[in-house]
């Protein structure tokens, strides 16, 4: 196949370029694993395939002059993990030899909701980025003349990733601790090999395990959980979230600022934000014609796609009714009180806000936000069910940043989420619906 043709993959492979900062091919052959299966044709080289999509990306380069710095990025990376990349591709032509992954792209895409797996290798990824990594890729089983009983080293950490042998993070990071243990086990603390361990294990103690691990498992268990249907653990994570901000910042928050905290929980792989949706084609634009669902996150096989719609209150709103002077310690000990308030006595507050459609300051009480937030979330949760729409004449959703295939009966679940300064947090399920289609990023 000629490289300067269309093929599987090249706009998602634009698209990767234009939005990473720091690209990766590695991580973009892995992640669009059945893309990379799916443009193998009878006439490919099986063996040539590293270069055909190095090729690709040199190509998308000169079409795209503003990428070529991060191209340049690209081929450095090739030249620096040759190893791991012939092991990537040994894998993918011993798939499509056994025919395991047929290569046809009009079918549903593989699954690639092991989120686990992603941030091991996002792990692994920060952890390329070292200069004294090299040495680690391939143990040997011998060291100073002693047996190694149970050798680990990157690549075969790697190999475990892709064949989805590790079942929690815990596995994961008792398989990176072995590395470090058999390093100074079986080598002199003066020696070389021990000494570059050493200094990757500082970073690995400073950076990854107890700030990355953490993080992401975290983040990991409240997004499996949320396309269950059981969003607690996600609300957690949102409040420990919105703790961590400074007392100044409530001046500032609002719904913007919650739309960032939330995108921030759910991996980039799984969620869109501000998925634009035709409502009714019937109206003017401004008029109620379009509408944007908050955040909608991608399900995994068995799972469910997840409509979150966000409101926020401002405490600024709430204390204007109180006091005309205030402070950042008013805010917050309002924030204090709210949280352990009457949630009954807590709705019935009168809260101001300018309206932008209005272009005036308007008042309701807090139950009626909510209120307004599961009926809108409601009216959006039946335009993504009709799926795609080809024109703004049909409601329906209009956004390039979807991929929506006909399948079986599958549900949409949506959650409403109202949060009151930091501390309190309010949340409502609506009614489940069916939806004809399936959803992918």
């Amino acid at each position: 196949m000629n490289t300067s043709e269309n093929y599987p993959g090249q706009n998602i492979l634009i698209s990767y370029l234009k939005e990473k900062d720091k690209p990766s091919y590695y991580r973009f052959l892995n992640n669009h694993h059945d893309i990379i299966i799916a443009s193998i044709t009878t006439t490919t080289n099986l063996k040539d395939l590293n270069n055909l999509w190095i090729k690709r990306f040199l190509c998308i380069g000169k079409d795209h002059p503003e990428l070529n710095n991060k191209i340049t990025q690209i081929i450095k990376e090739c030249s620096r993990h040759t190893n791991l990349l012939e092991i990537f591709w040994q894998k993918i032509i011993k798939e499509y030899e056994e025919n395991l992954m047929p290569a046809i792209t009009d079918k549903i895409p593989k699954d690639t909701s092991n989120t686990i797996t992603n941030f091991c290798y996002d792990i692994l990824h920060m952890l390329e980025n070292k200069s004294n990594i090299n040495p680690f890729y391939r143990c040997a089983k011998k060291s100073n003349n002693k047996i190694i009983r149970n050798p680990m080293d990157l690549l075969t950490i790697y190999l475990k990733l892709d064949n989805e042998e590790y079942t929690n993070i815990n596995e994961f990071e008792e398989d990176m601790h072995l590395i470090f243990r058999n390093c100074y086990t079986y080598n002199d603390m003066d020696n070389h090999m021990a000494k570059q361990f050493q200094i990757l294990e500082q970073n690995k103690d400073d950076l990854v395990f107890r700030n990355v691990v953490n993080e992401a498992f975290c983040a990991t268990l409240a997004y499996k959980n949320l396309v269950t249907g059981n969003i607690i653990p996600f609300i957690k994570n949102l409040k420990t979230s919105l703790l961590s901000r400074s007392q100044m910042s409530l001046f500032s928050a609002d719904e913007p600022v919650l739309q960032a905290i939330v995108e921030s929980l759910i991996s980039r792989k799984y969620r869109i934000p501000e998925l634009t949706l035709v409502m009714d084609g019937k109206k003017q634009k401004g008029s109620g014609r379009f509408g944007y669902a908050d955040v909608f996150v991608i399900k995994g096989t068995g799972d469910n796609n997840v409509i979150l719609e966000l409101k926020y209150v401002s405490l600024v709103g709430l204390i204007k009714k109180q006091k005309n002077e205030y402070g950042a310690n008013d805010l917050e000990d309002l924030d204090k009180t709210l949280e352990k308030e009457d949630e009954e006595l807590l709705l019935s507050r009168p809260y101001s806000f300018w309206s932008k459609e209005h272009k005036k300051i308007k008042q309701i009480i807090i139950s009626e936000m909510l209120e307004n937030g599961i009926n809108q979330l409601k009216s959006y949760m039946k335009v993504i069910a009709k799926g795609k729409t080809t024109d703004y004449s049909n409601s329906g959703i209009i956004d390039k940043r979807i991929k929506i295939i006909k399948s079986n009966p599958n549900k949409l679940k949506g959650f409403v989420i109202l949060v009151i300064g930091f501390r309190r947090i309010l949340w409502r399920p609506v009614e489940e619906v069916i939806s004809n289609y399936s959803y992918y990023i």
